[in-house]
């Protein structure tokens, strides 16, 4: 896949396993891209592969998610999070 995205469910185990054992298992598969939606910090992270491994970004609120395999992104963290994206 191009991009694989993730949204953290509540509790400890599927923080670390979204943030840290999926992020590890996706990169060692080379997926170029990889977004943690995150509504319990109300972010969202946007991992992206180069030669060093993942790079990341963090957007919150009126952020626009900005992406490099999807460069015409038109959402905001806060959009992404909420059930009315509107």
């Amino acid at each position: 896949p191009m991009l694989i995205v993730e949204v953290v469910s509540p509790g400890a185990e599927n923080r670390k396993r979204d943030y840290v054992d999926k992020r590890a298992q996706y990169e060692r598969r080379e997926v170029p891209e990889y977004w943690i939606i995150d509504p319990i910090q109300n972010q969202v992270v946007v991992l992206w592969l180069t030669e060093k491994g993942y790079e990341e970004t963090t957007f919150k609120g009126s952020e626009t998610v900005l992406s490099f395999g999807f460069s015409q992104w038109p959402l905001t963290a806060a959009q992404m999070i909420s059930a009315d994206p509107a």
